[in-house]
C-alpha cells in the first residue's frame, strides 16, 4: 500500500493485527539465515509496537474500566514476551535456532509439541471422517481467499500456515478499508477472521503454546509459546471471535477482495 494511511481506528487495528500474525508465523517457520534477520530487524520490533497500540482500550459504550485494565495487563505481558524474543533472536545464531526448532517440533524429539491442528486435537479419539472434514474446512477457508498450498508441501493445518492465513485476512481487511471504507469487503474479511479463530486456531493454538511454554526446550520457543497462546486469546477477545457468524465456506469460490500490496 502506498500513500498516507487514514487515521481510522479499524484500519489501524487490522494493520496491527496483520503485523502480529506475520511475526508469529515467522517465529514458527523453519529457521534460516534470512528469516532470522527478518525476524530480528523487522517483524519482532514491529510486533512490539503493534502490541502497544492494540493494548489501548477501545473506550466503547460497552467497555468498562475493569475490562480496559485487564486488556492492558494482558497486552503488557505479551509486549514483555515480544521484547524478550527480540533480545533472544539478536543473540541466537542459525545453529542454535535450527537445533531448537528440531527439539520443539521434530517427531524424533522427546519434548516435541505437534505443530498441526489435527494432531493437537487427537487427545481424544477422532473418526477419520471428522478429521477429513476438519482439514477440508481449513482448506475451504484458504481457497475462498485464493490461497493454495503446494501438494506434498506444508500441511494446511500447520501452525505457520494458519497464522499466515490470519495475516492475509487482516491485510486484505486493511486494503479494503483503505480503498473502499467500512463496506462489505472489509466486513467479509473481519467475519472470516473471527470464524477462523473460533473454529480453528482458538481450539488448538493455545494448547500448542502452553505445551511449548511448559517444555524443557530452548527459551526462544518457550517464550514464543507463551506469546502464541496469549495473543490468540487476546485477539479472539479483541474481535469477538466467540460471536462470529456461522460460516459457509465454498471451497471452489475465490474471494473478490482487493489484492494486498
Amino acid at each position: 500500500m502506498s500513500g498516507e494511511i487514514p487515521q481510522n481506528r479499524e484500519l489501524i487495528l487490522s494493520m496491527d493485527r496483520a503485523r502480529c500474525y506475520r511475526a508469529l508465523a515467522q517465529l514458527f517457520r523453519e529457521p534460516d539465515a534470512e528469516s532470522i534477520a527478518v525476524a530480528s530487524n523487522r517483524n519482532l520490533p514491529e510486533l512490539c509496537v503493534a502490541l502497544a497500540r492494540l493494548s489501548e482500550p477501545a473506550d466503547g459504550p460497552d467497555s468498562t474500566a475493569a475490562e480496559n485494565e485487564t486488556e492492558r495487563a494482558i497486552a503488557s505481558d505479551l509486549i514483555n514476551e515480544a521484547r524478550l524474543l527480540c533480545e533472544l533472536f539478536k543473540e541466537a545464531g542459525i545453529d542454535r535456532l535450527e537445533n531448537a526448532h528440531v527439539a520443539a517440533f521434530d517427531e524424533s524429539s522427546p519434548i516435541r509439541c505437534a505443530p498441526t491442528e489435527m494432531d493437537q486435537l487427537d487427545g481424544t479419539p477422532q473418526l477419520e471422517m471428522t478429521r477429513t472434514f476438519e482439514m477440508a474446512d481449513v482448506g475451504g477457508f484458504y481457497k475462498a481467499f485464493g490461497v493454495e498450498l503446494d501438494d506434498g508441501g506444508q500441511r494446511v493445518d500447520h501452525i505457520t500456515a494458519e497464522l499466515e492465513f490470519m495475516n492475509l485476512l487482516a491485510v486484505k481487511e486493511a486494503v479494503a478499508l483503505q480503498e473502499e471504507g467500512a463496506g462489505e469487503n472489509a466486513r467479509i474479511c473481519r467475519d472470516a477472521s473471527r470464524s477462523f479463530l473460533r473454529d480453528h486456531l482458538m481450539r488448538w493454538a493455545p494448547r500448542l503454546g502452553d505445551g511449548l511454554a511448559e517444555s524443557e526446550g530452548d527459551p526462544i520457543y518457550t517464550a514464543a509459546g507463551r506469546l502464541l497462546s496469549g495473543f490468540i486469546v487476546f485477539d479472539a477477545e479483541k474481535i469477538d471471535a466467540a460471536g462470529a457468524p456461522v460460516h459457509k465456506v465454498n471451497p471452489e469460490a475465490k474471494s473478490t477482495m482487493p489484492e494486498s500490496h
